[in-house]
């Protein structure tokens, strides 16, 4: 497996001629892009092999930059166009609709000894970009105690190799995220961690063969407190300069800021969460396993019926849409991959009814809020504790291919009556953990 951890190294401030040189590449970039991508929709190509015999010619004559920018921007032209495909697919995005590159940024090939083609080369403190024959860009990088320490050392040593750079600007400098690649070999684990992710917690149920399982439950409820304050934080923004005499520039200016403090607030908090899990998976020497929400949001927008049988009203479908999810996913599979964990998802015809399937008998129950109670067996429990468990159970019988141990059908939690979920004004309360270690966010 391979690990792919990304860097941002900014230039200083770069000289008008730089500048207008970059520019005019990032827009010529932008241009062969949207040129690959109308070749492919004419001759219905989809490699990048086949675009370069049937445009590259007619590419050459319009713009003139070396051969291998046209690598690069064949290469984006390509991906672009298979994932517009499969959102067509999927009734996402219109066929008719062909997309469009309008990002001012541009990703190039790295250009070293077993790459010819690339455009690109880094160097540590610089990355040397080849324009034309003979005539290169360079741009200096201001690089770190933290940039040394975490990729530059390694990077020496031949460790990790680099990818393809992109570039792009703001005011008078540049942006280069430069990934790094290390090739991981999985580690030897002792179980299964099943995650069920909720809108205020985040639940671990830990299985190892003779022995117990162990819930472990992470608090996220400032999630929530932070979704809701900025909410309101939109809404009185927008009331306020709606009203006459309207401000347009100036409501589009705050609510950008809003939404980007709402964004960078709401990572902070999902990154400490990924790394408490990842630091758990490690010491307890399992792997994660994770339902396939795939397609979650699609159905949210629907009116889907809830399990009471009654339709999602709007305010909770607008929250199940804003819901990070996916986000903690891949921080969690990212984290864990680095600490040499490979990260599981239950396949999507196998997730349904993990809140609701009782772990001793295995009954379908309908839940009440937080607590899960089961009619036939009398087994009383937390709600998010038995969807973990349920997953981390099916993805065993799935892979390990065995029957469940019995130790793990010897659970015996505290019947206790778990705390409904707090009103969004007031600061949400914690509901009582079965059994395990209590986490906090608070950082």
């Amino acid at each position: 497996m391979q690990s792919v951890s990304s860097a941002r190294f900014v230039t200083p401030v770069l000289t008008q001629r730089k500048r207008e040189l970059l520019n005019e590449l990032l827009g010529q970039f932008a241009q062969s892009v949207n040129f690959c991508i109308q070749k492919c929709l004419e001759h219905k190509l989809t490699s990048r092999a086949s675009l370069h015999h049937a445009a590259y010619g007619e590419w050459k004559s319009r713009i003139d930059l070396a051969t291998h920018w046209f690598h690069s921007a064949g290469r984006v032209a390509t991906q672009t166009l298979r994932s517009w495909r499969k959102l067509c697919r999927q009734g996402q995005a219109d066929p008719n609709r062909p997309p469009v590159y309008e990002a001012r940024t541009m990703r190039l090939e790295l250009w070293g000894d077993k790459n010819s083609t690339g455009i690109c080369r880094f160097k540590g403190d610089t990355i040397q970009i080849r324009v034309r024959k003979g005539e290169y860009l360079w741009l200096p990088l201001i690089v770190t105690e933290h940039h040394e320490r975490m990729y530059l050392s390694d990077w020496r040593e031949g460790k990790t190799n680099v990818g393809e750079v992109t570039i792009s600007t703001f005011k008078d400098r540049a942006n280069d995220y430069v990934p790094f690649k290390r090739e991981i070999e999985p580690k030897r684990v002792e179980g299964v961690c099943g995650i069920d992710i909720n809108e205020r917690s985040v639940d671990l149920c830990i299985l190892k063969p003779d022995e117990q399982p162990k819930h472990i439950k992470l608090d996220t409820s400032k999630l929530a407190a932070i979704a809701h304050s900025m909410e309101l934080k939109q809404k009185s923004i927008q009331e306020k300069l709606d009203a006459p005499p309207q401000r347009p520039v100036q409501k589009r200016r705050l609510k950008a800021k809003y939404s980007r403090r709402r964004r960078n607030r709401t990572s902070q908090i999902l990154h400490v969460v990924s790394k408490q899990i990842a630091e758990i998976l490690v010491v307890e020497k399992v792997e994660p396993v994770f339902e396939d929400l795939m397609d979650i949001r699609q159905s949210m927008r629907s009116k889907r019926k809830s399990e009471n049988g009654q339709a999602l009203r709007k305010d909770m479908r607008r929250r199940l849409d804003q819901w990070p999810f996916r986000k903690l996913q891949f921080y969690v599979g990212y984290k864990t991959l680095q600490r040499e964990r490979e990260t599981h998802y239950l396949p999507r015809e196998q997730v349904r009814g993990t809140s609701s399937t009782c772990p001793m008998c295995g009954r379908k129950n309908r839940p009440n809020g937080h607590v899960f109670s089961c009619k036939a067996c009398g087994f009383v429990g937390d709600r998010h504790f038995v969807g973990a468990y349920n997953t981390a159970v099916r993805w065993w019988t799935k892979d390990v291919g065995s029957d469940v141990p019995p130790e793990w059908r010897q659970m015996q939690p505290p019947a206790e009556v778990a705390v409904p979920p707090a009103k969004l004004e007031v600061e949400a309360q914690k509901i009582p953990v079965q059994a395990g270690v209590q986490f906090d966010t608070e950082f």
